[in-house]
């Protein structure tokens, strides 16, 4: 199968195999490669289990109950971003993903995990899936800002 790391200073691995599909299926989309990559490099228990990227504040009278979700493995995560980077800076006809658009990725692949989706499956109905499906009405600004310019009440 033989491994493949993605950078040299992180102990982050994927298969060749694993590699050729992500490319082949990313249409030279860095957003898709990393969706791939996430996929790849982290487990459908972590993704569940995680709060994402750990930005959002949770409110803390949800008075929700279960284990305490924990950030993503930081040291996967900003692989994955650096990796990204330099794959689309070294292969210029690649879309290079915004910051933003990045932790989109993450987010959405931890709320496809949690609703047992699996990763790949995205729908592009106008990110109908936040990180924070369960907390309704807990959008980032980032999200409200964009709707509400110049729609007008």
């Amino acid at each position: 199968q033989g491994s493949k790391q993605l950078l040299n200073n992180y102990p982050v691995y994927i298969t060749s195999k694993q590699w050729d599909e992500a490319v082949n299926s990313s249409k030279k989309d860095g957003r898709r490669l990393l969706r791939y990559l996430i996929r790849f490099v982290f487990t459908t228990d972590e993704l569940k289990y995680s709060c994402g990227l750990g930005k959002r504040k949770r409110s803390v009278q949800s008075g929700e109950t279960g284990p305490e979700r924990r950030p993503l493995d930081p040291v996967k995560v900003t692989c994955l971003r650096e990796f990204i980077r330099m794959h689309c800076t070294s292969n210029p006809d690649w879309w290079m993903p915004s910051e933003e658009q990045i932790n989109k990725v993450f987010s959405d692949a931890v709320g496809h995990a949690r609703q047992g989706r699996a990763v790949g499956t995205f729908l592009h109905n106008g990110n109908a899936y936040y990180e924070g499906t369960d907390h309704p009405g807990s959008q980032d600004e980032v999200f409200n800002r964009g709707m509400q310019d110049g729609s007008g009440d």
